[in-house]
C-alpha cells in the first residue's frame, strides 16, 4: 500500500508535525511570505541566547538571500511543485525526557543544533497526485550554518542509538507528547552526508509514524520530513528531491 502522507491542506507550518511536537511553537502556513523568500527566517541568535552570543555567518555559509536563491522551486524535480512555507519560532523551554533525545527535538523545531544562521521553508508537493488522497507532501527546511555543520548528522547519529526506545516532549504549557520508537533508514546517495530516521509518534493512542532524511552539503543542512497521518506505512521521501536540491546547492 502506498503511505498516506500529510495532505498540504493539512501543513499547518513549517515543522508543526501534527499534534504530536509539543517542543515545537507553529506559525500559521505562509503567513508573511514575500515570494521565494517569503519564508526566510533569521536564526542568528539561538533560543534563549543574547545578543553576545549571536551566530555570525563565515566564508562559505550562505546568507539569507543566497539560502532562498539555492532553494528549490517549482521545476527543479519534475512532476513536484514548491511553495515557501512560514516556518515556527522555536521555543526555548521545549525539552524531553531524555537530554540524549534533544537532537531530534532541535530537529522538530526547524533547527537542528548548532544553531543555523538562517532558515529556509519549503512544501514540495508531487502534482501528478492532485486530488488524490494518498498525495506526497514533504516538508524540506533548509539551513545555513556558519560553523558546526558536520556536527548535525552525528549528534542525530547518537541520539539514534540513546533514544530507540522513544522518548517524550514538553513545550510551555503542552500536554507531553510520545514518540514510542526511533530507528535510523537507509538513506540516498545525496550532499555530502545523509541521513535518514523515523520517529514513531503516537496521537490519542494511535500510531503516526514520520520520517526525516537529513543532507549535509557544504556548510547547508536540508532536512525533509513526511508524515503518515493514518498509521498505516512508513511515509517515503523521493530520493530525487534531495538529490536535486544537493546538486543545486553546488551549482
Amino acid at each position: 500500500m502506498k503511505p498516506r502522507l500529510l495532505r498540504s491542506r493539512a501543513a499547518t507550518a513549517g515543522v508543526c508535525l501534527v499534534a504530536l511536537a509539543a517542543a515545537a511553537s507553529c506559525g500559521p502556513a505562509d503567513a508573511g511570505a514575500k515570494g521565494a523568500g517569503g519564508s526566510v527566517r533569521e536564526t542568528g541568535v539561538a533560543p534563549g541566547a543574547s545578543a553576545s552570543t549571536e551566530v555570525r555567518a563565515a566564508p562559505g555559509a550562505l546568507n539569507s538571500d543566497q539560502l532562498a536563491a539555492a532553494a528549490l522551486v517549482t521545476g527543479d524535480v519534475k512532476g513536484f511543485s514548491a511553495e515557501p512555507m512560514e516556518g515556527g519560532t522555536p521555543t526555548s523551554n521545549s525539552r524531553t525526557s531524555k537530554d540524549a533525545c534533544m537532537p531530534f527535538v532541535s530537529v522538530i523545531n526547524g533547527t537542528p543544533q548548532p544553531t543555523p544562521s538562517a532558515t529556509v521553508f519549503r512544501r514540495l508537493t508531487d502534482t501528478a497526485e492532485d486530488g488524490q488522497a494518498d498525495q506526497t507532501v514533504v516538508t524540506e527546511v533548509l539551513g545555513a550554518h556558519p560553523s558546526g555543520a558536520t556536527e548535525v548528522l552525528p549528534r542525530l547519529r547518537t541520539a539514534i542509538e540513546a533514544c530507540a526506545d522513544g522518548f517524550t516532549t514538553r513545550g510551555g504549557d503542552l500536554e507531553p507528547s510520545a514518540f514510542t520508537e526511533v530507528k535510523e533508514l537507509p538513506a540516498p546517495k545525496a550532499g555530502d552526508e545523509a541521513l535518514a530516521y523515523e520517529l514513531m509518534g503516537e496521537a490519542q493512542g494511535d500510531p503516526v509514524p514520520m520520517v526525516f532524511l537529513v543532507v549535509r552539503s557544504g556548510t547547508t543542512v536540508v532536512t525533509y520530513y513526511a508524515v503518515d497521518v493514518t498509521g498505516d506505512d512508513t511515509p517515503q521521501i523521493p530520493p530525487r528531491l534531495a538529490v536535486a536540491q544537493a546538486a543545486k546547492l553546488k551549482s
